[in-house]
């Protein structure tokens, strides 16, 4: 979001980092992973010019683009039927992105349902507010012009926009959604998933305020992992809907953003896929950039190398499928969705690779088969790695 390079360190050197905690630094870093810290200061303007040096995070501004939001739209969605374009419009870009690939690679997805901002709307913010004679949506427009009346980073003005948020968050909990979105709801599982499926489904947010220019929104909101039951999928939406008015996430986008009550988040239903092995591959060397070699990065169950694991690293060498081993998964424990809900840290097998030939061979396979199906190009126009 703000410009800084996403770079891990060996523990040991914390207490080295810690030194420079609150205070200025220039954080670099190269190509080939070499990290330096240091003092700022006027011996880096020839680097980065004196306008970069005094740049803070309160610069970081943005808006939702209001004219682009289709609100009409108060159905569930087959994730077959959203597109890239879709982004920002009826759902956020998880679900319009997904459904893009969905298109072009229709086995390679697994099912899903969106539901739109439309419907978020209708459910929750257009019911009264109390006896105000007011939509929930009209109530918080009011709340924040009033806020933004105040002076700012005033006592008055913090207290007010906790209650703000706190109240914002209790009515999204805990308003129930009534008896049509149940019986929409239960159709559209049963079109996409099966008449008889009763979960496991992780429960996405995806709001109009990610993937933005300057801001990604990463993490900041909720996903639930493999919910199963039909009761608990809803109670599940009631809590992604709620979870960018939580106190971590308001911090962050209210000192960022204009226009705060056009926050709309979609939430996606996409199903549980109970995964031996995953991971992520890159279409390039990740350290070199040389596209001849795919990067490839797993470990055993469900949410491989984006959780934190030591996982398998490996370089392929997509003309002749010479595989490289850079490092072993030496995570002890594996995540697997449990068939009455939740996922389980249980031991790994503990074998020395996890990839077998014939996968490997059908990895290259699809990283032929991506530029084909789903070309995509860098501002310069030339092809970016996938």
């Amino acid at each position: 979001n703000l410009g800084i390079p996403n770079v891990a360190v060996d523990a040991a050197l914390l207490p080295d980092i810690r030194r420079h905690d609150g205070k200025p630094v220039v954080l670099a870093v190269s190509r080939a992973g070499l990290v330096e810290i240091n003092a700022d200061g006027p011996q880096w303007d020839a680097a980065f010019g004196p306008k970069a040096a005094q740049a803070t995070e309160s610069a970081v501004m943005f808006e939702p683009d209001v004219a682009k939001l289709d609100l009409s739209k108060r159905d569930f969605i087959s994730l077959n039927a959203l597109r890239a374009s879709d982004s920002g419009r009826l759902v956020g870009p998880k679900a319009a992105k997904l459904g893009e690939l969905m298109s072009h690679f229709p086995d390679r997805v697994a099912p899903g349902v969106a539901i739109p901002f439309g419907l978020y709307r209708e459910a929750v913010l257009d019911r009264p507010y109390k006896a105000t004679g007011k939509t929930v949506y009209q109530w918080m427009v009011d709340s924040f012009r009033q806020l933004e009346a105040m002076p700012a980073a005033s006592p008055e003005a913090a207290r007010f926009s906790e209650q703000l948020r706190a109240e914002i968050y209790r009515i999204v909990r805990n308003t129930d959604p009534g008896p049509r979105f149940r019986e929409r709801l239960r159709a559209a599982m049963a079109r996409e998933m099966g008449a008889s499926f009763n979960g496991g489904v992780f429960i996405r947010s995806d709001t109009n305020v990610e993937d933005l220019p300057g801001f990604t929104g990463a993490g900041l909101n909720l996903t639930l992992f493999n919910v199963v039951g039909f009761e608990a999928i809803l109670k599940g939406i009631s809590e992604v809907w709620a979870s960018p008015y939580t106190a971590r996430a308001w911090a962050w986008r209210q000192s960022h953003m204009k226009g705060p009550e056009h926050v709309y988040p979609a939430v996606l239903l996409l199903r549980t896929v109970p995964s031996a092995v995953s991971g992520v591959m890159i279409t390039q060397d990740v350290d070199s950039g040389d596209a001849r070699w795919l990067s490839v990065a797993v470990n055993e169950g469900v949410g491989g190398a984006v959780d934190g694991q030591a996982s398998e690293s490996l370089r392929v060498d997509r003309q002749t499928g010479d595989v490289r081993l850079m490092a072993v998964a030496t995570a002890s424990r594996r995540l697997v969705p449990q068939a009455s809900g939740g996922i389980a840290r249980q031991p790994t097998s503990g074998a020395e690779t996890l990839l077998k030939l014939a996968e490997i061979a059908q990895l290259i396979a699809f990283a032929e088969a991506v530029p084909q199906q789903f070309p995509q190009r860098g501002e310069d126009g030339k092809p970016v790695a996938a």
